[in-house]
């Protein structure tokens, strides 16, 4: 590639078409680091993928059984990067989130290849003990997570609070935060033929969900949301995006027209985004920077109503009531108000959609993403190049380094 001056590989064992939340980030910021100086190149366990213009993808290893990861080692080897990345999720690599092979493997990677710097993206941290069976799940991902750790230049963390939790795990490794970005593209629509399309008239009012939502933790505040919605907006009804539209149906109840558009390909997600007034996406823990289907509001400019928990980043905390709006999870009944008073106010909902889309752009942005992980790339003293791009123009990273 042209001016290329770093060689970074990206390890995770699915990519597209699969559908997964990590698989999709490494593709996307693959994509996004080869529009760099980059030369980028994914080693999976997948034989098939999407291909990805700029990015060198091969089969590299297996997980099934558990010791096929080790064959990661050879495919290293045979064309070492300057940074290996290991795109992290516990359960990606093995059943009940436990796989002895893969730090074992990254360890002798390390010992041949001393001159290759390593990098830990974690999705995730660890399976939080419920009951007993989590809490022994918990001790040995605990355990494989310290040992990763412990084996990378370079620790990144997909939300704020993880930062300064694990810091103190790794007091001898930078440990930075690095958002996900939105997995679905931005795509033109006429909004009037998409409403069409769904049977959804001109003056209704549409709320949006999207994804898996699970019961336990977001149907109450939806519920009573969309309820009291309906008894000051007649001609409210929910459009549903994902793979689980009976039983969202099933758990809302109620008499609101409910529109299922079922699990649809990106762009046409998109589509569906671009035609919603409201959205509503709340989370136990609150809201986050790695939140994708959070995420993908804030890109489209849809004014959204989710959650403030101890997962909540400061950047998003900051645009409470700006660019969302975010309520305490365990108030149930102020969920409901924040929804109803925002939409019935249609200047503030225009007001909030332009400054989502402004927020999305400064720090979710594919590009600005791959700029900060080229920061810290830099700072490891991997990356060696100001971010100057064919334009001339530098881009300062937008998402400060905590």
């Amino acid at each position: 590639m042209r001016g290329s001056t770093v060689r970074i590989d990206l390890v995770f064992p699915v990519l597209p078409p699969t559908l997964d939340g990590i698989g999709d980030h490494t593709a996307q910021i693959a994509a996004a680091l080869s529009r760099r100086d980059c030369t980028v190149r994914i080693l999976t366990a997948q034989k098939s993928w999407t291909a990805i213009p700029g990015v060198k993808i091969e089969p590299a290893f297996g997980i099934a059984p558990r010791r096929n990861v080790s064959a990661l080692r050879a495919s290293v080897a045979a064309d070492p990067p300057d940074l290996l990345v290991l795109q992290f999720e516990q359960f990606s690599y093995g059943r009940w989130g436990l796989n002895p092979f893969l730090p074992w493997t990254l360890k002798k990677i390390r010992r041949l290849l001393p001159r290759t710097r390593v990098g830990l993206m974690a999705h995730e941290d660890y399976i939080a003990p419920s009951d007993v069976r989590t809490a022994i799940m918990s001790v040995w991902q605990r355990a494989q997570l310290l040992a990763l750790g412990r084996l990378s230049d370079l620790i990144l963390f997909s939300i704020e609070q993880w930062v300064s939790t694990y810091r103190s795990w790794f007091p001898d490794t930078p440990v930075q935060h690095l958002p996900v970005g939105s997995n679905i593209p931005l795509c033109p629509m006429n909004r009037g033929k998409m409403r069409r399309t769904y049977g959804i008239g001109t003056d209704d009012f549409v709320v949006g969900l999207f994804g898996s939502m699970h019961p336990s933790r977001q149907f109450t505040p939806v519920r009573r949301a969309l309820r009291r919605l309906r008894e000051h907006i007649s001609s409210t009804r929910i459009l549903y995006i994902g793979k689980h539209g009976d039983e969202v149906r099933a758990r809302i109840g109620g008499d609101i027209p409910f529109q299922d558009a079922g699990p649809l390909p990106a762009a046409d997600v998109s589509r569906c985004f671009s035609i919603m007034d409201l959205y509503l996406v709340p989370f136990r823990n609150g809201t986050s920077t790695r939140r994708g289907s959070f995420l993908t509001a804030l890109q489209h400019g849809v004014p959204t109503v989710s959650t403030l928990g101890d997962e909540t980043d400061r950047l998003l905390r900051n645009e409470n009531d700006r660019g969302c709006l975010l309520i305490p999870w365990s108030d149930v009944e102020e969920f409901a108000k924040a929804t109803v008073q925002l939409a019935s106010d249609d200047g503030r909902r225009r007001e909030m959609g332009e400054r989502a889309r402004d927020v999305y752009r400064l720090h979710f942005d594919w590009d600005q993403l791959a700029d900060q992980f080229l920061q810290y790339a830099a700072d490891l003293g991997v990356y060696r190049s100001s971010l100057v791009h064919d334009d001339g123009a530098s881009r300062t990273p937008l998402v400060s380094p905590n």
